[in-house]
């Protein structure tokens, strides 16, 4: 029986460990800039380097295990910050202070953009793609601290029905995303300000009474 030699490609100690993160900060990067479509996982091998032109599928399996891995990266990162501030808040009695919540959700987000530099323009391409991002919650990619937090954040929103709450909270998602995706391509210059300014506006969707003509447009629908 032949037995192959331990190449760059293959998933052996530190070499394999080094190949998995250069093709998960590779694919975030071309999906970043060309959309989630538009790059294969041929081209991702091909820009990190790699001889294997199955590299990818060697080591996540399809695209959407690499998403998979692209995002449960980032958010052992956030975690690790997240953590001791919702322990604090549990602590304090704080967890239904929509505002010390925001904060929490969105400072380590911003702490740790410096480090590859298009993670939420990554996340902005994957934003567009509903059918994906159902998947990846399936198997549940996102599965972390900002998951815990978004549930207190829905217990503190009050008596919003559940509709208008659903609705809200993936406002609140998208302009959060948008908002950062546009701070990281900046460079993060205006950091402070942006998350001020997103607080605020969070802060106002889940808190911020449904109008007459919001309700009637619910009792419409059902």
């Amino acid at each position: 029986m032949r037995v192959e030699e331990a190449g760059p490609d293959r998933p052996t100690n530190a070499t394999g460990r080094e190949t998995r993160q250069l093709l998960i900060r590779t694919a975030e990067r071309l999906f970043a800039e060309q959309g989630i479509d538009a790059v294969s996982l041929r081209q991702i091998s091909a820009a990190a380097g790699r001889r294997m032109a199955g590299a990818v599928r060697y080591h996540f399996g399809d695209k959407t295990g690499l998403l998979r891995a692209i995002i449960e990266d980032r958010t052992v990162r956030e975690d690790e910050l997240r953590r001791p501030l919702l322990d604090e808040l549990e602590r304090e009695g704080r967890t239904g202070d929509l505002r010390a919540l925001a904060e929490a959700g969105l400072r380590p987000a911003v702490e740790q953009m410096g480090e590859t530099g298009y993670y939420f323009r990554f996340l902005a391409q994957l934003d567009r793609h509903p059918r994906q991002l159902s998947e990846l919650r399936a198997t549940g990619a996102f599965r972390s601290t900002l998951r815990e937090l978004l549930e207190l954040q829905d217990r503190a929103a009050g008596d919003l029905p559940p509709s208008i709450l659903e609705r809200r909270r993936r406002l609140a998602t998208h302009l959060a995303i948008a908002a950062l995706a546009d701070l990281e391509a900046d460079g993060g210059r205006g950091a402070d300000q942006t998350v001020a300014d997103l607080i605020d506006c969070i802060v106002a969707l889940y808190s911020t009474p449904p109008s007459a003509d919001t309700l009637a447009t619910v009792r419409r629908s059902k």
